[in-house]
């Protein structure tokens, strides 16, 4: 398989008969967002007549932002099959991967409030950050003792200082023989009598 790198004529590119990923206006509209700001950073996939292989969602915020050419990896000397194992292949691959909320989270909090990010919702963003430095102060805090604890726990010393009752005798605990107006069960698991 021969493959070669350059920019073409966008007006040259091709949709799929059978494209088989759908991009919502919300997608196409975010990836006019990232192209606005960082231009395009990803190659559509072509073969020899120009059918778009893989990036069709890109290719169509490019025209939408009125991008006169694109760049494009032109794959030679696929077969029909290999053509839509490709498209297939691409599409599945990408949306297999799983977000690391983790460092999602880390990375936002080092954004410190930059929140245009093309496909986050600056909304949410904010929400997590907040969320995160609440849960980090009271992490920082869990243990610590505010004034108004010490107080209470001044105003309560000794409540609990009295001698605990003494047991009953054991005459009074029912014997072995007694249990019979009890209830018993059988644990499944070891065949003991447990008394209740």
């Amino acid at each position: 398989m021969k493959k070669e790198r350059k920019k073409v004529d966008i007006n040259l590119l091709k949709t799929p008969e059978r494209n088989t990923r759908i991009h919502p206006e919300k997608q196409i509209k975010e990836i006019r967002r990232s192209l606005k700001k960082w231009g395009q950073y990803r190659d559509a996939v072509v073969d020899e007549d120009y059918v778009i292989l893989a990036g069709n969602g890109l290719v169509e915020a490019m025209r939408a932002e009125g991008f006169t050419t694109a760049w494009v990896v032109i794959v030679y000397g696929l077969s029909e099959n290999d053509k839509k194992k490709f498209m297939l292949a691409d599409n599945k691959t990408a949306g297999l991967g799983v977000d690391n909320l983790n460092n999602i989270e880390y990375l936002i909090q080092e954004l410190a409030g930059d929140f245009d990010i093309p496909g986050f919702d600056d909304e949410i963003l904010s929400s997590i950050n907040a969320a995160s430095e609440e849960i980090s102060q009271a992490l920082d805090d869990y243990g610590k003792a505010s004034v108004e604890n010490l107080r209470d726990i001044e105003a309560h010393a000794g409540v609990n200082l009295a001698e605990p009752e003494p047991f009953p005798p054991d005459e009074d605990i029912a014997a072995p023989d007694d249990r019979e107006e009890q209830r018993k069960i059988i644990c499944p698991e070891c065949g003991a009598e447990i008394w209740l």
